[in-house]
């Protein structure tokens, strides 16, 4: 299982009612760029590390991919077909005839931070850290498909892989380039235990200035960035303020200039103010509430169907989203080149639901509105993350419409560390949970039968033979278009089967001062093109 597959959604995202599979990058443009100025953006918490290879945060991927340079940068065009990438540190790539040996030609321009050239041997060192057993590396497992990374010159790499598969240049791009001539005297049984502050290197658009922990952290133009007379910006300064409400404050007094995601609650009162553009745009995540297929009343399909067919999720969306929002229909998303465009949501049927439970025995034979069978009540038990006020509200909402039905559903709201043991141990009725989903399709993590007693994603104990068959042939082709028939089975087998009921596909809500222009917005990363965002100068007095 590849551990880069998916990573939880735990703050809340909202939903958009755009229309799917359109490309929603969108960029602001306000007369010519200039030199100069600062931006502040707002985080909700402090950066985890300042090495890339021993961090577990998405907040903290994003900030050092500022400072950490990439080999090319993967492009927003996923809606339409699997993603392109742009040259970056690597100028251009060729491959060979049988599409096992890879080209690199690395930018002789392009240097360290202090002055250093980045050459052939920053990337090999990066490749012997992104596979050491010592660093294990959280992403590590997409690099497993790589067989040699060799420096054919300082500026020549050579790339080999064991086998041909379609995302064989996404894994080599997977990871930030970092500097050998500083870190290689660092031995990797070390790493864990190092204070990376004071070893804070790049070849990004921009170097760290300064940090003050859990206040705010400062990062400075990089003189010597590869793209000429790039960054526009002197300065990036990310504010740590540990409340959602407290960043949409600070942005609308205009001390915090970019938010990458704010609540509906607050999306009034940014498009009332005349200095702020608010941007929807579709996010790479889902909610859904995950059965547990292990116990015996959610093991039948028939009866978790019958459980999305009681479930309102149209008024969920209303209620909870407050509008905004797109129902959920299977494992890939809808505005995904993957997607199987012949599926439909299933329909809030409560009557169906009734039917369908009676069917497979559940009836109320005591009059008390609960259904029983076999002596005993259908009571389920659905766990949300204390942390998380929004799939709160769904889960309370989700225990109303199934009590329409007979089903007694029992929210309880638990911390993180809670909440993670009950999945690890299978000790859940039913989860309300969210992932974020990358733009390699990698079904298997989730849905592939899970080995009894190994680690895995796939919570809720899915099993279905027909399934593991068509995610292995998945592994066995070499292109793209091959895939797309395998995947769209897949996908109408597990809708059919209802593993899950997918509520809500998720999109973000940013909003950003509108004297920053540039600014490209979309799924990829919420700083895209950082390097070409400038602020606006005020028109001369007369």
């Amino acid at each position: 299982m590849k551990k880069l597959a998916l990573v939880f959604v735990l703050l809340p995202v909202i939903a958009s009612c755009g229309s799917p599979g359109e490309d929603q990058t969108v960029a602001t443009t306000g007369g010519p760029p200039a030199q100069g100025g600062t931006v502040v953006i707002g985080l909700l918490s402090d950066i985890q590390n300042w090495n890339p290879y021993v961090v577990e945060d998405l907040d903290t991927e994003h900030v050092l991919a500022l400072i950490y340079p990439s080999l090319a940068i993967e492009q927003t065009d996923y809606h339409r077909h699997p993603p392109s990438f742009e040259p970056a540190l690597a100028e251009s790539w060729s491959w060979s005839e049988d599409h096992l040996a890879l080209t690199l030609n690395l930018d002789r321009e392009a240097s360290w931070a202090d002055g250093v050239p980045i050459t052939s041997r920053d990337v090999v060192f990066t490749w012997q850290v992104q596979t050491s057993p010592e660093i294990d590396w959280l992403y590590g497992d997409g690099k497993d498909s790589i067989e040699t990374i060799e420096a054919v010159d300082e500026h020549t790499v050579l790339v080999t892989f064991t086998h041909r598969y379609p995302y064989q240049f996404m894994d080599l791009n997977d990871g930030l380039i970092i500097p050998a001539h500083a870190w290689a005297g660092i031995p990797f049984d070390r790493w864990a235990e190092t204070d990376w502050r004071n070893h804070v290197l790049g070849g990004g658009p921009f170097r760290l200035a300064g940090h003050t922990p859990q206040q705010e952290i400062s990062l400075e133009r990089n003189p010597h960035y590869h793209r000429a007379g790039l960054p526009y910006l002197d300065r990036v300064v990310f504010r740590i303020v540990p409340s959602e409400q407290g960043l949409v404050t600070q942005l609308l007094a205009g001390e915090i200039d970019f938010v990458r995601s704010i609540n509906p609650s607050s999306v009034e009162r940014v498009r009332a103010h005349h200095d702020l553009q608010l941007v929807i745009y579709d996010d790479r995540s889902y909610t859904h509430v995950c059965w547990n297929t292990g116990k015996p009343n959610l093991a039948d399909p028939r009866i978790r169907r019958a459980l999305t067919a009681a479930i309102d999720r149209e008024t969920l969306i209303d209620v909870v989203y407050e509008g905004f929002g797109r129902l959920g229909i299977g494992p890939v998303l809808s505005s995904f080149w993957a997607f199987n465009r012949d599926l439909v949501a299933l329909p809030f049927d409560p009557d169906t639901a009734r039917a369908a439970l009676a069917a497979a025995g559940w009836t109320d034979t005591d009059g008390d509105g609960v259904l029983d069978r076999d002596g005993s009540a259908f009571v389920i038990e659905i766990l949300a993350p204390a942390e998380n006020e929004l799939r709160q509200d769904l889960a309370i909402l989700i225990q109303e419409d199934l009590k329409r039905i007979g089903v007694k559903a029992v929210p309880r709201f638990v911390e993180w560390g809670t909440l993670m043991a009950a999945i690890e141990d299978g000790d859940f009725d039913a989860l309300v949970n969210g992932w974020e989903e990358p733009t390699q399709i990698d079904l298997a993590g989730l849905w592939h039968s899970a080995p009894p007693g190994e680690p895995t994603f796939n919570f809720g104990r899915y099993s279905n033979p027909e399934v593991d068959r068509l995610l292995a042939e998945v592994d066995e082709v070499t292109d793209f278009a091959e895939q797309k028939p395998l995947f769209d089975r897949i996908q109408e087998l597990i809708v059919a089967d209802q593993p899950y009921t997918f509520l809500v596909e998720n999109t973000r809500l940013t909003a950003h001062n509108s004297r920053i222009q540039g600014v490209e917005i979309n799924a990829a990363t919420p700083y895209f093109n950082i390097d070409e965002w400038y602020q606006m100068t005020e028109p001369a007095a007369e």
